[in-house]
């Protein structure tokens, strides 16, 4: 792949993968750092992405991975991770399956806390699913897990979050 390549494929999709940085990380200026190395990390290994497939998932597979590493770092300094920033966590659209059974801002905002507490095992399928519109197999080669393994986590991660929100009030069924 040249670096004009390389360039256009930032061009298309770098504004997915800064989102999805957002999203799992919390924080912009972890989400900025894992963005970079996303990119850097692709860049290096540029002759692996396949054009003609879905590069766009070889590059959320690159963040998922690299992320991976952060949050085990974190836990190994048994630091407490920062909570999001009120302001990132308001860019969540609205308009994902999950959310628009929403019919206020207090239930929206109730969702949007409860995403960002999941465990990053049951976030990151969350966000993909639902905010990426990727489908279980998508998910499955991003994470590099199987398919099975992506349906279970979606499963428990929809359970919490029903869990989450019948406690917060919102017991809507």
């Amino acid at each position: 792949m040249t670096t004009e390549e390389f360039e256009n494929l930032l061009e298309v999709h770098g504004n997915d993968i800064y989102r999805f940085c957002v999203y799992i990380m919390q924080n912009r200026e972890n989400a900025e750092d894992l963005y970079q190395d996303t990119v850097l990390t692709a860049f290096r290994k540029a002759d692996d992405i396949v054009l003609t497939e879905n590069p766009k998932s070889y590059l959320l597979s690159v963040a998922v991975k690299l992320s991976h590493n952060f949050f085990r770092k974190e836990k190994r300094k048994n630091e407490k991770l920062i909570s999001p920033a009120p302001e990132i966590m308001d860019n969540i659209p609205n308009d994902t399956d999950l959310q628009a059974s929403a019919e206020d801002s207090a239930l929206k905002t109730a969702l949007k806390k409860a995403v960002s507490e999941l465990k990053e095992k049951y976030r990151v399928p969350i966000v993909l699913y639902y905010y990426g519109e990727h489908d279980i197999a998508s998910i499955s080669a991003i994470m590099k897990l199987p398919q099975g393994t992506v349906k279970s986590r979606l499963h428990k991660a929809r359970e919490l979050l029903a869990e989450k929100l019948k406690k917060e009030g919102f017991d809507n069924g």
